[in-house]
């Protein structure tokens, strides 16, 4: 206006016209110094937006995962093999937990294959979330969204079959009613309609070591150890599982009366899932010369199977000559794991699928890459006839013959036996089942049913798709007698 105006003509004007240009440029300069300022804050404030909603990527390779049959059975039916899995042997094992306050709760399975708490959220409407309970953030006064120590504050997650995605969470976690503290997971808001949509569970509580979590302060494992008020054995943790109805797992310890025998302790080797190494093969306690010392055991809840690397799964599927027609299988041997002078042994009925259709070599095909790899992944025929302990303190892995109907001193020697009756040796050591007793352990009762979904245990729990803020209580097992 001032350069404009006809003022700056007249001579008696001109000094104060050219004191107003000046206070203008001194206004315009402080105007634009104050827009930078502000530019530089909204600016920090968007890359401090885009460092916290960085997505962080892992890759599952036990859960849900694809493997195949062995070389003897490969023209086999796949749909043939699963349903005498499911004539057979349950296939999964869940428990309640609750998230959130008020307490919102799910059904969980208990894996100890992967390193994460995952949960349905709210806001996910794909097919794969849509039968289950969803964690609803704005309804728990204890929740917060939180970031890992990257600055990623969501993550993807493929599987050996499936993906999910979502945002990170921090909430109130509760085990029963007595074991409770606060716990980083993902809500996930995207869920693969395969596998997720069939599974009897809502969500998964990874088990396994730190190098399998989203970062700091998200695994449970060491949760468990430093923040969770377990009296006792805060280190331990176990699993039962039968076809029946009695499956458990345990926080703070193991139940002796559901151990058979001594307690055979495994030292970890790889610190992700639970892996532990065997010195060989046996087949009716006689070494097979397969290993050399070089075979790896993953010991895995979240798994349905028996699977090893495909050479070794050939051999041993040849070298049972197991017929189709299950003409031979009473001639069949004891499968056996060797550690040191000890062989943990699996029966012909723990190893092979049987139906009325015929037999089969249930153990599977699966090649997981160095470094982890290659390894044999104990799953649920395993876990049905051992006790597994499991000690983050040691590391370590603990195997007990379980306590079912026919488990008496007899049947136990025979399936935790000593190479030519050797004194022990190796890397294994035994403890007595009554060291480890913990009257203050937490027991929470585990429904057993089909991957699938379709169980005995998943009848009575019609109100899966019950909104999460209003659910039954969790209830704790009660002790069964000794």
């Amino acid at each position: 206006l001032v350069r404009n105006n006809a003022l700056h003509t007249v001579p008696q004007y001109a000094p104060w016209v050219r004191t107003m240009k000046r206070r203008g440029q001194q206004v315009l300069l402080l105007l634009l110094l104050a827009c930078d300022q502000v530019l530089g804050v909204v600016w920090r404030g968007l890359r401090a937006q885009r460092l916290a909603t960085r997505v962080a990527m892992r890759h599952e390779a036990l859960l849900f995962a694809r493997t195949r049959a062995t070389q003897r059975h490969r023209a086999a039916s796949g749909a043939r093999l699963v349903e005498n899995m499911k004539i057979v042997h349950k296939t999964a094992y869940w428990g309640q937990m609750s998230l959130g306050t008020p307490p919102q709760q799910f059904k969980v399975i208990f894996d100890t294959g992967s390193g994460n708490l995952i949960v349905p959220a709210a806001d996910c409407t794909v097919p794969g979330c849509a039968p289950h309970r969803k964690y609803n953030s704005k309804s728990s006064s204890t929740s917060s969204f939180v970031t890992n120590e990257k600055g990623e504050g969501s993550s993807e997650i493929t599987f050996g079959t499936g993906q999910v995605s979502g945002d990170f969470y921090k909430d109130k976690l509760c085990i029963g009613d007595s074991l409770c503290f606060d716990a980083n997971f993902i809500a996930a808001d995207k869920m693969t309609t395969e596998p997720f949509q069939e599974i009897p569970f809502d969500g998964i509580m990874g088990l396994g070591f730190k190098d399998l979590s989203m970062g700091d302060g998200f695994n449970i494992v060491d949760d468990l150890n430093t923040r969770a008020n377990v009296p006792g054995n805060s280190h331990q943790f176990s699993f039962y599982v039968s076809d029946g109805d009695d499956s458990e797992v345990t926080f703070g310890g193991y139940r002796p009366e559901r151990l058979a025998s001594e307690i055979v302790w495994a030292p970890v080797k790889v610190e992700s899932w639970w892996q532990v190494a065997i010195d060989d093969i046996t087949f009716n306690n006689m070494p097979k010369n397969l290993c050399n010392g070089q075979c790896q055991v993953a010991v895995d809840t979240g798994t349905s199977m028996l699977a090893g690397p495909s050479e070794l799964v050939d051999k041993l599927s040849s070298m049972v000559d197991a017929k189709d027609d299950c003409s031979n299988f009473d001639q069949l041997p004891n499968l056996g794991f060797q550690i040191g002078d000890t062989v943990l042994n699996l029966r012909p009925d723990d190893y092979m699928d049987k139906s009325a259709s015929g037999c089969s070599f249930s153990l599977m095909a699966l090649d997981v890459p160095p470094p982890k790899g290659p390894v044999f992944i104990f799953g649920d025929p395993f876990l049905r006839r051992f006790v597994t302990i499991y000690d983050r303190s040691k590391p370590a892995v603990g195997f007990a013959v379980a306590k079912h109907g026919d488990a008496d001193e007899a049947v136990a020697s025979q399936l935790i036996a000593h190479i030519g009756g050797a004194p022990r040796g190796g890397a294994s050591r035994q403890t007595s089942a009554a060291d480890g007793a913990n009257p203050a352990a937490v027991n929470l009762h585990l429904d057993a049913g089909l991957m699938g979904g379709d169980s005995a245990g998943a009848a009575a729990d019609d109100d899966s798709s019950t909104p999460a803020t209003s659910p039954p209580p969790a209830e704790e097992a009660p002790a069964a007698a000794p």
